[in-house]
């Protein structure tokens, strides 16, 4: 909660500098860049770290498979869940209510020009790179050059990643400052704010508790309903709900947990801007899961408009939220 709050007070802070220096916005037109300059360089990290872990590394096997298919389910369940809410409450893409066809087909053209697959790639580049060199290289780099344990790289990395998304929050919270009108454009959106972030995270609790009924059509030794349900409940957390899941005595749906999370946040960083130009804008904010606040929030910025990173803070808040009460419940 410490880190929730020193998020908030940096973004906000951002975006009160931007107000008071929008009347200059052409000078800050760097800002863009140098928000992808920090994204490269985060996943560049997340890469090293992936990499060098021997609990991601070892975990590629059949506990891999299971990870991978349950994220499938429980992203597209919240995509799915995210794309019917919208429709009912009559949102366009960026979740503000339409008005006239001609203004969501602007909404479309502006928004069309942000994510794209040379975006993407250079993202999936950086992750792969470091994934590479995080498992062939770094371990030979602190055991024979440095003298130490690859887990000491873990540890001072993780401290990289804080530093990196509090730049980035502060550089998201001036894009929306300097921006202007990103209050203006929600009048009228009220309760509906909610709904969104409510569908995405009953997608993602139902479709993994559907994951466990159809595995168990084709196997005995699968996650049970209320562990497939905590794992789709860790909504990306792989820092915090495996460690609950293990610590309660169930070690597989732990292990499965923690790649499931590892992919969600991974699937989110790759496949945001795809998704925000091909489907659209509040489908992409329920992908990455609780990183949808924080980590992801600059690429939501960046791949969609301002005004979508609301949505995408709100739901990574209520994942957040959302996650350790779920998971007691089910291992309880």
């Amino acid at each position: 909660m410490a880190l929730l709050a020193l998020y908030w007070t940096i973004m906000i802070g951002g975006y009160l500098l931007g107000c008071r220096l929008r009347h200059k916005r052409e000078r800050f037109l760097f800002v863009e860049e140098l928000t992808n300059i920090v994204i490269y360089i985060l996943v560049l990290i997340m890469g090293l770290r992936m990499g060098s872990n021997e609990e991601v590394t070892s975990s590629l096997g059949t506990i891999g498979l299971q990870s991978l298919m349950i994220t499938v389910m429980t992203v597209g369940g919240s995509m799915v869940f995210v794309f019917f809410a919208r429709r009912i409450l009559k949102l366009d893409k960026e979740g503000m209510p339409i008005r006239e066809e001609e203004q969501a087909e602007k909404a479309d053209a502006d928004g069309s020009s942000g994510g794209g697959l040379k975006f993407t790639m250079l993202i999936m580049a950086f992750v792969a790179a470091g994934m590479i060199a995080g498992y062939f290289a770094l371990p030979q780099i602190y055991s024979q050059v440095l003298h130490r344990n690859v887990e000491d790289f873990q540890n001072v990395s993780g401290d990289w990643l804080v530093i990196g998304i509090c730049v980035l929050l502060a550089l998201a919270g001036f894009n929306l400052g300097i921006s202007g009108n990103i209050f203006e454009r929600f009048k009228g959106t009220g309760f509906r704010i909610l709904l969104v972030p409510v569908a995405a995270v009953a997608g993602s609790l139902i479709m993994g508790a559907a994951y466990s009924l159809i595995m168990s059509l084709f196997t005995d030794d699968g996650l049970s309903v209320k562990e497939a349900v905590a794992v789709s409940a860790g909504f990306g957390w792989y820092t915090f709900v495996p460690g609950i899941l293990t610590e309660a005595g169930f070690a597989v749906a732990g292990a499965v947990s923690f790649m499931h999370n590892v992919i969600r946040e991974t699937l989110g960083l790759v496949a945001i801007p795809v998704i925000a130009k091909k489907i659209g804008y509040l489908e992409a904010t329920s992908v990455p899961g609780v990183s949808a606040m924080d980590v992801c929030l600059p690429l939501i910025e960046r791949s969609c408009r301002p005004e979508t990173v609301v949505y995408s803070f709100c739901t990574g808040a209520l994942m957040c939220v959302t996650a350790p009460v779920t998971v007691t419940l089910c291992v309880g």
